[in-house]
């Protein structure tokens, strides 16, 4: 990597995703003038860099950093890292690919994973920044300081994300029921149930139940109208209506490879967080055979 490109650099940045994506460039540091016996060194192009998040409504800790070296040899990338105020300092190597050769000029998007959020963290800096650390196979770095953001909610928004799962494991456990017994509801053969919710004290800010979704066999809806605040105490219930989505073919039954994986989303210290509720494998059994009791009810109407 040139030697140009390995100082410490500082540019603007814009988030993509619902907006279209602003590069941030970063010059060459500027050099003395030649002399006329010293023959000036080529210019070099500047590096591009900009981070997005291919989906906004999917709050991972996982972006896409696109960069554009404009050196005149391709580089050979063994190492990206990128640190945030408000998220854990890596100290462990964070590159878990191969080597990615990135030729002159070409953009290439390298996913980066951020650590942990650091929840404790109180004093973040306005406005957002965040810095990159890139290595070569020479073990050269160059580190490009993003700063000034003019939108910074891409970060905030994974950070909020991740201290919600954590306060929310601590202060609630989501389990479904495991009995479940056929019923009849508007004509259509169902089964009843739970989720059990286990709440440790203090309570503190309300818990929200927001919504649910099924699987692909399966349609899974709590009986209480949502959002659906859980109580203040220690066991409670959320009364579910499980039944057959209608897809009762043999390719839909057989194919699929979560019939009985549900989501609960979860409300909590302002982020929703999806919650995975999976059937035990003891009780699959129960399942299946209640879901082709409802398909052959569904079949006799036809």
């Amino acid at each position: 990597m040139r030697a140009a490109i390995i100082a410490v650099m500082t540019l603007p940045l814009m988030f993509a995703g619902c907006s279209a994506p602003v590069t941030s460039v970063v010059s060459a540091p500027p050099t003395a003038a030649p002399s006329a016996a010293i023959a000036a060194e080529p210019e070099v192009d500047p590096v591009i860099a900009s981070i997005t998040q291919q989906r906004r409504d999917q709050i991972k800790r996982v972006v896409s950093l696109r960069l554009v070296f404009g050196d005149s040899a391709p580089v050979s990338v063994t190492d990206v890292r990128l640190e945030a105020a408000g998220f854990a300092r890596q100290v462990d190597a964070a590159w878990d690919h191969r080597p990615v050769l990135i030729q002159p000029h070409v953009a290439v998007a390298l996913p980066i994973t951020l650590t942990s959020a650091d929840c404790n963290a109180t004093e973040l800096p306005r406005p957002a920044s965040a810095r990159i650390t890139i290595t070569d196979e020479q073990g050269e770095s160059s580190t490009i300081e993003l700063t000034d953001l003019p939108d910074a909610q891409l970060l905030e928004r994974i950070r909020t994300h991740d201290c919600a799962v954590a306060s929310l494991q601590d202060r609630a456990a989501f389990t479904l029921g495991a009995d479940w017994r056929p019923a009849q509801q508007e004509g259509r053969r169902v089964w009843l149930g739970f989720v059990d919710i286990a709440r440790n004290p203090p309570f503190g800010a309300p818990i929200e139940v927001n919504g649910a979704l099924g699987s692909v066999l399966v349609d899974f809806t709590p009986v209480a109208p949502l959002p659906w605040r859980v109580p203040d105490q220690r066991q409670s219930r959320l009364p579910i209506v499980a039944s057959s989505s209608g897809r009762c073919d043999g390719h839909s039954m057989g194919e699929s490879s979560k019939p009985f994986v549900f989501t609960l989303w979860v409300r909590a210290d302002g982020a929703d967080v999806p919650l995975t509720l999976a059937v035990p494998t003891a009780d699959l059994p129960t399942w299946w055979s209640l879901l082709a009791t409802a398909c052959d009810g569904i079949r006799q109407g036809d």
